[in-house]
């Protein structure tokens, strides 16, 4: 059965879980760099976790936005 709520409702969660899952797959990432969980040879750690923390924040400030101006979530 499909989610209940109004269109307004339902696009404001999927932007959230967006956002959410942008953040989750980034952290992950910057996890895996950090604890050495890369292929061997890679060099650019710290331009990699950098673009990284760019996207959480960018998926944080997203949601902010969103719900500042849209939601009470």
């Amino acid at each position: 059965m499909r989610e209940a709520g109004t269109i307004r409702e339902r696009i404001f969660q999927a932007l959230i879980k967006r956002y959410t899952a942008d953040q989750e797959e980034a952290l992950v990432k910057i996890d895996a760099l950090l604890k050495g969980e890369v292929v061997p040879g890679h060099y650019a750690l710290t331009e990699d976790i950098d673009n990284l923390l760019a996207k959480v924040a960018d998926a944080t400030e997203k949601m902010a936005t969103l719900r500042h101006f849209y939601g009470t979530n």
